[in-house]
């Protein structure tokens, strides 16, 4: 694997802790938090996309 896709998977346990974070200190966090997820999703996919 490349560098690039290792960044990639390396963003979901990421978005994912920050989530869980984010639930718990509060729940207006949420939707702050989800945009993010959708954002680095996006780029995520878009850097696996490009290396292939």
């Amino acid at each position: 694997m490349s560098i690039r896709n290792k960044i990639g998977l390396g963003m979901i346990p990421l978005f994912i802790l920050v989530m869980i974070i984010w639930n718990f200190l509060d729940g207006f966090w949420y939707g702050i938090a989800f945009i993010s997820v959708v954002a680095w999703i996006v780029i995520a996919l878009e850097l696996s996309s490009s290396n292939r």
